[in-house]
């Protein structure tokens, strides 16, 4: 390997762009080529910076000096790219999803291990200096016997990227159904209910749903509960709190800055983070240095294929409840999907 990794960058949207700034500022990394049908050489981000702009990947993936591929295109197109950086010998980081369907989720870990090569999800909140925090005190007051958290976005996305994105379950509450991976393993609940609904009517007619409130049973008495919705007014809104046998962690969001002001017309506090990228700014760099280092030191994945398969099928299960009105046998469902841990 070369002495910097050579990366490409598809897709050079909200997501592409964090990476790019991260890439740029890691001197594990030389960007090589970016691959967005939608820029020309005349926009100030390819004016500003040094590679090369692709409209189709296919040169960068017979750069035989080209080590690495970041994938962050629109979610229809994950699979095609994943698959095919992988085939040519490059190392993948990518956003979720890695695919439609758990046989296309499974097929990208297995040839990543096939070829030796890392396989990175971008899962941000595991990176978070809150989130790893609160997983240090699991040891001082468990057992936990009820894990709360609230997920609410802002801005609201565009109804173009939300027709795409997979719906509310695997697009937003996919990070919180890892988190709880990140903080429980792979410990396989017994049961999965959700309710879901769309105040936005454009939404409904996707159909999605804007809103939902899942509940998840886990044996010994484990309850989880996940509220979130597509749109928060008053910032982004991101909470998570453990209440075990022996005391109780909460993870609160960030704030503006921490200064109170008290006067005798009342209290002043500054509002949250108004959206992701002021709340996970550090995390998006913390990931893609993880990414570089994991391909220098032969640690080639940062969520496993457990916790991934296992992710997507607590998305499709919460999913199937919303619709049908029913509450999901989990361990009957992962039987049905020929799957076992």
């Amino acid at each position: 390997m070369n002495k910097k990794i050579g990366v490409c960058i598809v897709g050079l949207g909200r997501a592409g762009r964090f990476h790019l700034k991260s890439i740029k500022n890691l001197d594990i990394f030389h960007l090589k080529y970016v691959v967005d049908t939608q820029l020309s050489e005349d926009d100030e981000v390819v004016q500003q910076h040094d590679f090369k702009l692709l409209k189709t990947i296919d040169e960068a993936l017979n750069d035989d000096t080209l080590n690495a591929v970041v994938v962050s295109s629109p979610t229809q197109f994950h699979f095609d790219y994943i698959t095919r950086s992988l085939d040519a010998g490059k190392h993948v980081f990518t956003e979720k999803p890695l695919g439609k369907t758990l046989a296309e989720i499974q097929s990208c870990f297995d040839l990543a291990a096939k070829k030796g090569l890392a396989l990175y999800l971008g899962f941000q909140r595991r990176y978070d200096y809150n989130f790893k925090t609160l997983k240090s005190t699991i040891d001082q007051i468990q057992p936990i016997k009820i894990i709360k958290t609230s997920s609410r976005d802002n801005p609201k996305p565009s109804l173009e990227y939300l027709k795409i994105s997979g719906n509310i379950f695997h697009d937003m509450l996919i990070h919180d159904f890892d988190m709880l991976i990140f903080l429980l393993g792979t410990r396989v609940p017994k049961s999965v209910f959700a309710f879901g609904h769309a105040y936005d009517e454009n939404i409904s007619t996707i159909p999605d749903f804007d809103t939902a409130l899942v509940t998840i049973k886990y044996d010994k008495g484990l309850i989880c509960s996940i509220d979130t919705s597509r749109t928060a007014i008053y910032g982004y809104d991101q909470r998570l709190e453990l209440f075990g046998e022996h005391g109780m962690a909460i993870a609160e969001n960030e704030r503006n800055h921490s200064v109170q002001l008290h006067t005798a017309e009342g209290m002043y506090i500054a509002p949250i983070n108004h959206s992701f990228p002021q709340r996970y700014k550090a995390a998006y760099a913390t990931e893609m240095a993880d990414f570089g280092n994991g391909i220098l030191n032969q640690q080639l994945n940062n969520v496993t294929k457990k916790e991934c398969v296992l992710g997507h099928l607590l998305a499709n299960a919460a999913h199937q409840s919303a619709i049908s009105g029913q509450a999901i046998d989990f361990e009957n469902y992962m039987a049905s999907q020929a799957v076992s841990f």
